[in-house]
């Protein structure tokens, strides 16, 4: 069962997160000539280092809901999140903590937690227009918006 992270809590702090993706391919470099690549797979897990800021109470929630077993049960569960993955904004990830988090510092009424996750896959909205994305640049956005919403309706019409 997949247990969903709660959406009144805050999402894992932008500045201090990082994204690593595994490598698909395999390289050999032999001793004379061009490089060898060889694909592998397209199986590719993503793992986040991240941190949390919480306030006092937000973080009595947190660690209850890393521990209760009703919820993490001592983080052994996959659970569901929106990670910020740049461009393409927040999206939703199915993901499970490397080892536990750890609780990093507690400053006046702000509670610092820092851990690693991985996704089995990474999910992006932005796969399925990919070849909008990578051959038109943004500026193009303007013209593609009118040829949409003004110029296919009219020529539907005719």
């Amino acid at each position: 069962m997949i247990i969903d992270y709660p959406d009144w809590l805050p999402l894992a702090q932008k500045a201090d997160k990082s994204m690593t993706l595994d490598t698909g391919f395999l390289t050999d470099q032999p001793q004379v000539g061009a490089p060898i690549f060889q694909k592998l797979t397209d199986d590719l897990k993503t793992v986040w280092s991240v941190n949390w800021i919480f306030t006092l109470q937000q973080e009595r929630a947190f660690a209850q809901w890393l521990r209760s077993p009703n919820y993490l049960d001592n983080c052994n569960r996959w659970f569901k999140m929106k990670i910020n993955l740049g461009g393409s904004g927040l999206q939703e990830q199915e993901l499970h903590f490397v080892s536990y988090p750890v609780q990093t510092s507690i400053n006046g009424s702000s509670v610092t937690w820092t851990g690693q996750v991985i996704s089995k896959k990474l999910y992006n909205s932005d796969d399925e227009f990919d070849d909008i994305i990578v051959e038109f640049p943004p500026s193009f956005g303007s013209w593609l918006d009118i040829i949409v919403t003004e110029t296919l309706p009219k020529y539907k019409e005719l």
